[in-house]
């Protein structure tokens, strides 16, 4: 269970390491179900079967010779990853984050960054990409795989940034930093004013390595970001997603997972169906789907 220090640490930074969740045996055998879906490849899951929601190198249009495979739902072909969102460590450490009793899976997210080639993610805000659902997601859960280093391309975290509202338009004017050496040479945004001594004053953006089998949680409005993977090492790693019981459905808004919702506009997302599982129901850890 995270401690109220470590709580505290997270709505004052928008982002936490929660420790190791996962032995040598947890993270080979995720390693091991990753590289038979990859062998597997986008095409070879049969039509009117089970298959990722998405599978593709998100970066191919920008960066013609680097990749990052993006692969959403791999926990609907994959029993480890099912279990996975359904850990119980972080379960309850989301529920303590977003003191929610009810959490349902948003979706899950494979990104991995193959060594010598590992292309870049750009600074972005999670929430304004899932335009779908509203309030906002609040926290995601992401497990590496491998050590994720500087030299790999780790994640790059903007303290105090969470608190700055939805900023995805100035982001976007920073699509230039992909080197590790300026990844964090944001420039040209001066925080909002406001109450209180938690607020960030500047700018400071540093990064953040993950080791293997650790759990790092971020807010959804959360500046991160990762520059290019040059090392000789891969950087795999998985984020999970979650909504609360708050969720509802926002049919005017675009995102992959739309074409699995059946709602009218404003239904609440807790009774969107299969493709987003109950994880915790009334406080307490959901069973998994047989």
């Amino acid at each position: 269970m995270l401690t109220d220090e470590q709580v505290a640490e997270f709505h004052r930074n928008g982002f936490l390491n929660g420790g190791r969740v996962l032995d040598d045996a947890g993270v080979q055998e995720l390693r091991d179900e990753l590289q038979r879906v990859l062998d597997t490849g986008p095409e070879g899951f049969p039509e009117d079967g089970p298959r990722p929601v998405l599978f593709h190198n998100m970066v191919r249009d920008r960066e013609p010779e680097r990749c990052v495979w993006q692969i959403v739902n791999i926990w609907e072909v994959s029993g480890a990853y099912q279990r996975l969102i359904h850990h119980p460590f972080i379960v309850d450490a989301i529920s303590r984050l977003t003191e929610a009793d009810e959490l349902m899976v948003w979706h899950d997210q494979i990104q991995y960054k193959p060594a010598g080639y590992g292309g870049v993610t750009s600074w972005h805000q999670d929430a304004p990409l899932w335009p779908i659902i509203r309030p906002m997601t609040p926290v995601s859960a992401w497990v590496a795989l491998d050590d994720a280093t500087v030299e790999n391309g780790c994640m790059w975290m903007t303290p105090g940034s969470h608190q700055w509202g939805n900023q995805i338009e100035f982001l976007r004017t920073q699509a230039h930093l992909n080197q590790v050496e300026d990844f964090g040479r944001i420039e040209g945004f001066t925080p909002p004013g406001g109450n209180g001594a938690e607020k960030a004053k500047k700018v400071a953006p540093r990064p953040w390595p993950v080791k293997t089998g650790e759990v790092s949680f971020h807010h959804s409005l959360t500046w991160h970001g990762s520059p290019f993977n040059r090392s000789d090492q891969p950087r795999r790693a998985i984020a999970m997603h979650y909504m609360t019981g708050a969720s509802r459905f926002v049919a005017s808004g675009q995102h992959v997972m739309k074409a699995f919702v059946d709602l009218p506009d404003g239904a609440p997302m807790n009774q969107a169906g299969e493709h987003f599982p109950f994880v915790m129901r009334n406080g307490k850890p959901a069973a998994l789907a047989g």
